[in-house]
């Protein structure tokens, strides 16, 4: 079985650049962009398997990405992650339809399982 297709949505770019290179070391194919308003024109072009968004983005905020996500490709699942989380953002993001929740920072280990658990369709 091949490895997921994932996208990660991060502005920062060595955070974006860790993120995707922790997730190729664990052998999925990875693209990455460095917005909501990028991530949004390249799920236009390309399918994947899940996406990784931060949420504090200039422009299009991951909130408003799961949103836009969610309406017009309802079978992607998304992974929101943030420095600034609170039990309050976080039920907000589980409601609004993301599959899980990290808070930075967090270990490689666990955005690999999250990302094992939910881009191959199992917990879906």
């Amino acid at each position: 079985m091949s490895k997921a297709r994932v996208l990660v949505v991060e502005d920062d770019s060595d955070l974006r650049e860790a993120l995707s290179d922790t997730l190729e070391i664990a052998e999925y194919q990875v693209w990455d962009v460095d917005s909501g308003e990028g991530a949004l024109a390249f799920l236009e072009k390309q399918a994947v398997d899940m996406v990784v968004s931060d949420i504090n983005m200039g422009g299009i905020n991951g909130h408003e990405l799961l949103e836009r996500i969610r309406l017009k490709w309802p079978q992607i699942p998304v992974l929101l992650i943030t420095a600034y989380g609170d039990i309050g953002s976080a039920v907000q993001a589980m409601r609004s339809g993301a599959v899980d929740y990290l808070i930075k920072p967090f270990k490689p280990q666990l955005l690999v399982d999250a990302v094992g658990r939910y881009a191959n369709g199992m917990a879906i």
